[in-house]
């Protein structure tokens, strides 16, 4: 008898960016990724062998050219996201009110551009996924199931 291995999911990252109003820096996703066209915070998948800190503050300077050291970043929560296409991943969400430089478009081929929007008034459509880290922030929640 075969046994199964244990199901393996993709960890992401995703980094809330905070001005001092308040707003949160959004990207509009483009190009054949999935869900281009809508809205999500800076973020991605953790590398093998690599912390989710250390994670964030590489997809952020990937994404947007701007350094963030780990004192800069606050745990907002963690996610367990099941998308309609059912392969489930674990998210885990970081604030970040402070970092050098400007954030810039570093990826025009998977970002169409990069925007400011209140927590509270996300453009449409902003990705589920990016709403519910969101979400988990404005209410002060550390843990969500999100799409079960």
């Amino acid at each position: 008898m075969t046994e199964t291995p244990p199901h393996r999911f993709p960890v992401d990252v995703l980094i809330l960016l905070q001005r001092p109003d308040g707003d949160i820096l959004l990207t509009e996703r483009a190009g054949g990724i999935y869900l281009s066209g809508h809205w999500s915070v800076p973020g991605g998948k953790v590398d093998d062998g690599e912390p989710v800190t250390l994670a964030a503050i590489r997809e952020v300077a990937e994404e947007t050219g701007i350094t963030l050291l780990p004192r800069h970043l606050t745990f907002i929560g963690v996610t367990h996201h099941l998308p309609p296409h059912r392969d489930s991943r674990i998210g885990f969400a970081f604030l970040a009110t402070g970092w050098e430089g400007e954030p810039r478009n570093i990826e025009p081929e998977k970002c169409s551009q990069l925007a400011w929007y209140a927590p509270d008034s996300l453009p449409d459509p902003t990705m589920p996924y990016t709403q519910e880290v969101v979400r988990l922030y404005r209410e002060k929640e550390s843990f969500s199931l999100h799409g079960w």
